[in-house]
């Protein structure tokens, strides 16, 4: 049965925020929708809570073992009946009314707009992204220009993309994030943000990607940061020509990511290499020349730089 909405949600260890994410579902006023959820390994008891829920609404997908949110959404979007799909993680919620007024949108939408963005609450009141973005749509051209815009602040924001697109245009199959995908995205559709609120964005998860990020760990992650590494290699190669022209600072600062990424991963002549290609972009920034030799060190100065480079 088609349904006008399919909200896709991977699910690890999130036993305790879970019944808060699918309660704030359930209750909107819009019910044409249904929520496929992919347990992706978990070792608590959120599978079990999934099974639980008494809403017909519901789908649960599995995978054998943890392989990161990427192939997990990419295993419901495949599985999805929506002409339209939104991406929710297990630890936030839906702002009430929603799905009512995503729905509303969608179909003010032309057929060129393939992906409405909407901003988030967090849980110390601050909204994001602050201020709502300056377009009133997004190209490539026009997303790679909003990356500039909102350099150094939170770009956090909740999507509700064509179900057709997301089968052209896929999540990472590894443990990369999202930065390509949604560049990759980019190149091929086009998206309208709206400054309506519509994401409550929590940070009490233990397991919360962002400190996952912080207190990455070249021994315990090493799967994790060498796809990270490659994720963010591909990104450059494909997009890094077109970060130079139009925003140069955001591709500086993804040379510091892949630099470090690649220190991390033991790769030390990619490290070089970042850093080489930082110094012709930044001549003037000395953050080149640390790259550069930080290649000489190896992993645990890659681990410090990291450290630095995520806080907040």
């Amino acid at each position: 049965m088609v349904m006008f909405f399919s909200l896709v949600l991977p699910v690890y260890n999130r036993e305790r925020l879970l019944p808060r994410c699918l309660a704030s579902l359930f209750s909107q006023d819009f019910g044409d929708f249904d929520v496929i959820a992919v347990d992706d390994g978990s070792t608590d008891s959120s599978l079990a809570i999934l099974k639980a829920a008494s809403d017909p609404r519901l789908r649960i997908l599995g995978h054998g073992k943890n392989r990161g949110v990427g192939p997990a959404r990419n295993t419901a979007i495949a599985a999805a009946r929506g002409d339209w799909v939104i991406p929710v993680d297990s630890d936030d919620e839906l702002a009430p009314g929603a799905l009512a007024r995503m729905h509303r949108l969608c179909l003010e939408a032309p057929d060129s707009i393939h992906a409405l963005w909407f901003r988030c609450r967090m849980d110390d009141g601050r909204i994001s992204p602050d201020p709502a973005p300056s377009a009133a749509e997004w190209d490539y051209r026009g997303y790679i220009a909003w990356l500039n815009e909102s350099r150094g602040r939170w770009r956090d924001m909740l999507r509700c993309v064509r179900t057709s697109c997301l089968r052209q245009v896929r999540y990472p199959e590894n443990r990369m994030l999202e930065d390509k995908f949604h560049l990759d995205f980019a190149q091929r559709f086009n998206s309208r943000p709206y400054p309506d609120v519509l994401r409550l964005y929590h940070q009490d998860a233990d397991n919360s990607l962002v400190k996952y990020l912080r207190a990455l760990d070249p021994l315990r992650d090493g799967e994790f940061i060498r796809d990270r590494c490659d994720g963010l290699g591909g990104l450059l190669r494909e997009h890094g020509r077109a970060l130079t022209a139009i925003a140069p600072a955001v591709h500086g600062d993804y040379l510091r990511m892949a630099a470090t990424a690649a220190l991390m991963a033991g790769r030390r002549g990619a490290a070089f290499g970042y850093g080489l290609r930082l110094m012709a972009a930044q001549p003037l920034s000395p953050e080149g020349w640390k790259m550069a030799a930080a290649s000489m060190v190896g992993p645990a100065a890659a681990q410090r730089l990291h450290r630095l480079m995520t806080r907040t």
